[in-house]
């Protein structure tokens, strides 16, 4: 489940991450989790669609006797019912979706989330908005102008690579990952004398909370 993905051990490692870069480093990092980056409604039509004619088909072939009524009307009621159901089932959207397209929509939404959490703010361009969607199971890193001169894009684009790889093991295993870059980015800006914290350390999150079972 969504929530699950971070939960009380996921949040501590996040925490211990971003603690951990911007004490040796002067990057600034803001952590956002978002459930999906995009509706992927045709998903819903085409599971809709494809269980509508099945139904349709079984009736008209089956050797009992439906009602015309019941032809016109019960295949595409059921039809309508399984494309909703696909709202709960995300593994569906993602078989049904293209990898481009899915990440079309997660750097789309990571740079409208860079802009909206403010993380270009910073004295000296030296943010990165790490941006996770749990329905594509990828994450897109936006760095501020600063630090992408510093980090090379291929760099950029590798870490993009582990920490999606990570996703599927939850939350606490792509903070762990997103820790192992702490020595790259203190080489690429070094944290000064007199640097400030400059942006929110909380996780932005828009998934349901999940509190970890304590015994």
């Amino acid at each position: 489940m969504a929530a699950r993905f971070l939960d009380d051990e996921a949040r501590a490692a996040f925490k211990q991450t971003i603690e951990a870069v911007e004490s040796t480093s002067a990057v600034e990092i803001v952590v956002a989790v978002r459930r999906r980056s995009a509706g992927y409604l045709h998903a819903n039509l085409i599971v809709g669609v494809a269980v509508a004619f099945a139904g349709l088909a079984a009736m008209l072939f089956a050797t009992y006797p439906f009602s015309l009524t019941a032809i016109l009307i019960d295949p595409f009621v059921v039809g309508a019912i399984a494309g909703a159901l696909v709202e709960l089932l995300p593994q569906v959207k993602r078989v049904l979706t293209p990898a481009r397209v899915r990440r079309r929509h997660v750097e789309h939404a990571a740079r409208a989330a860079f802009v909206d959490r403010g993380v270009h703010n910073t004295v000296d361009r030296s943010g990165v908005l790490v941006y996770i969607s749990w329905l594509e199971q990828q994450v897109a890193l936006v760095a501020d102008s600063s630090l992408e001169r510093a980090v090379t894009a291929d760099a950029l684009r590798d870490a993009e690579r582990v920490l999606t790889a990570a996703v599927s093991h939850g939350g606490a295993a792509v903070a762990r990952e997103l820790a192992k870059l702490a020595p790259k980015l203190a080489l690429a800006m070094p944290r000064r004398t007199g640097d400030l914290n400059e942006l929110p350390d909380a996780i932005d999150s828009d998934l349901a909370t999940s509190r970890s079972r304590r015994p």
